[in-house]
């Protein structure tokens, strides 16, 4: 029987319920486990709008959500979810790489929440973009509070912030100027929402800003450089096998980026204060003198 790949599973093409249902458990079964930083998904586009990737996480489901939630893509992401709760009882959203959530899409969220809850399951946001969380909060009341509980932890204190704030940004000035490379940004790793966060940049506009406000996966040069403590050097962002797929390969296009490397800034106890990336236009090969300067300046970072 012909299948149509949709939406992260796979439907028959007669319109069977019952064997469209078996179909996609069998697909999200075969999903890739994600650990707190994510892991290999494959991603599907139902609509213009809208990226879908599902994946299942030891006993529950977890529904990845990309682009822009409106009137159309917000029915996209219902129907989604209709059948991930069919298939698990607890169901999950990361909704980092939302862009926008209109008035539709709050009210889906809300309304998935509430039916998720009256059938005895759960529905929760483990990440989400500030363009969800402000409507979230701002229309939601205590049941978008109940929604997102999870997002948010204690941030950093003043002091301490405004400290590693100018130490990234300082790191990434030497950064640019020992690389000659046009593009550039530092991002700080938040504990208020468990993500790195864009601190300081240079050469960039929208939407790269709002699409990388917050970078929590592997599927970026400095997401995987910060799970892995490592420098990433990528010389070609169309066929790394980091970007290959992801949503966050077509911003890169779209912004003009061809070759990225990526050095994670940590603390003289190991810990990671954030990571310094630098950006070219086109196709790159990484010098062993440009790799090494990059690194250098990753080691003198920590003993400041």
């Amino acid at each position: 029987m012909e299948q149509r790949e949709r939406a992260g599973f796979r439907t028959s093409v007669d319109g069977s319920r019952g064997s469209a249902r078996a179909v996609w458990l069998a697909g999200v079964g075969r999903g890739v486990s994600a650990g707190e930083w994510g892991g290999a998904v494959e991603w599907s586009q139902p609509s213009e709008s809208l990226r879908l990737a599902v994946v299942r996480v030891d006993d529950r489901v977890v529904i990845r959500v990309a682009g822009e939630l409106d009137v159309s893509s917000a029915s996209v992401l219902a129907r989604t979810l209709d059948r991930a709760r069919e298939a698990c009882d607890l169901v999950a959203l990361d909704l980092s790489r939302v862009t926008f959530c209109g008035a539709a899409g709050v009210d889906l969220l809300l309304d998935a929440h509430h039916q998720a809850a009256s059938a005895g399951g759960g529905l929760t946001v483990t990440r989400a973009h500030s363009a969800v969380l402000r409507p979230l909060e701002m229309c939601g009341g205590a049941a978008a509070a109940r929604l997102v509980h999870g997002v948010r932890t204690a941030p950093l204190a003043p002091h301490e912030h405004r400290r590693r704030c100018l130490l990234l940004s300082e790191a990434l000035s030497v950064a640019l100027r020992i690389t000659g490379a046009p593009m550039g940004n530092a991002q700080l790793l938040d504990p208020a929402v468990g993500a790195l966060r864009i601190i300081a940049q240079h050469g960039f506009e929208q939407p790269f800003l709002r699409f990388f406000e917050t970078v929590d996966d592997r599927e970026t040069a400095c997401g995987v450089a910060a799970q892995d403590h490592k420098p990433v050097f990528v010389d070609e962002v169309a066929h790394s096998p980091v970007l290959l797929g992801t949503p966050a390969l077509d911003v890169l296009q779209d912004a003009d980026v061809g070759a990225v490397a990526s050095v994670p800034i940590l603390s003289r106890a190991g810990a990671l204060i954030g990571v310094v990336s630098v950006h070219y236009p086109g196709a790159v090969v990484w010098r062993d003198d440009r790799r090494q300067a990059l690194e250098g300046l990753a080691r003198a970072s920590c003993l400041i």
